[in-house]
């Protein structure tokens, strides 16, 4: 089966908080750390909520350290209204982007949020948003949407808004299978997951950083 995740490559009412903390505490960090606000749909069901920091998050926040040098702190926000009831399916990928782009500045502004290479803005939904769309984001840019139909859906558009590209990813033959990096374009199920990015989009991802302190 193949799912595919696109990026477009154009040159308090009810708040609820769950912050994953950083890989480790005695861990040296040199610079400035990334922040990710992921505002979980309202479309989720509350069953599948409770698992989404270790399933989807908590391996990529630990590989982004590995080579980042930055601690990552993942703001998970949930039940405020209209962000998170965004409607976020259809086929005009850039209308849908473009919207949610102006959601995300509308909650940057009242929240007095920074916006910045640092500091990316997520919405991670339960459907996908058509066909076989998982997921869109622009390259180099802070907000992108993820769905949960894939474990890498979010670790694939964060990668995207980090500098990461298609063509850096690859499939690995680790251990007795073959399995994807992040970012791979093509989700093909009888493959595993990497659960890391490529050596080249770690470059890709460090040389984008390195513009901030």
């Amino acid at each position: 089966m193949l799912i595919h995740l696109r990026t477009l490559a154009l040159t308090l009412s009810t708040l609820l908080t769950i912050i994953i903390p950083p890989a480790s505490a005695d861990e040296k960090f040199t610079k400035t750390p990334l922040y990710f606000y992921v505002f979980l749909h309202d479309d989720i069901p509350q069953a599948e909520r409770e698992n989404i920091a270790k399933d989807y998050f908590s391996w990529l926040r630990k590989d982004l350290e590995s080579f980042t040098r930055r601690r990552v702190y993942i703001d998970f926000i949930q039940n405020v209204a209209p962000i998170t009831q965004y409607p976020y399916q259809g086929e005009n990928l850039t209308k849908i982007l473009d919207g949610w782009q102006r959601e995300v500045n509308d909650y940057i502004d009242k929240n007095n949020l920074p916006m910045n290479s640092r500091t990316k803005y997520l919405l991670l939904t339960h459907e996908k948003i058509n066909g076989m769309t998982l997921g869109v984001a622009r390259d180099k840019s802070y907000a992108g949407i993820a769905s949960l139909g894939s474990y890498s859906a979010a670790a694939h558009e964060i990668g995207h808004l980090l500098g990461g590209t298609h063509e850096h990813s690859e499939v690995l033959f680790k251990g007795s299978w073959w399995c994807e990096t992040n970012i791979f374009p093509t989700r093909i199920n009888v493959r595993a997951n990497c659960y890391h990015y490529s050596d080249k989009n770690k470059e890709a991802i460090a040389a984008y950083l390195s513009e901030s302190p």
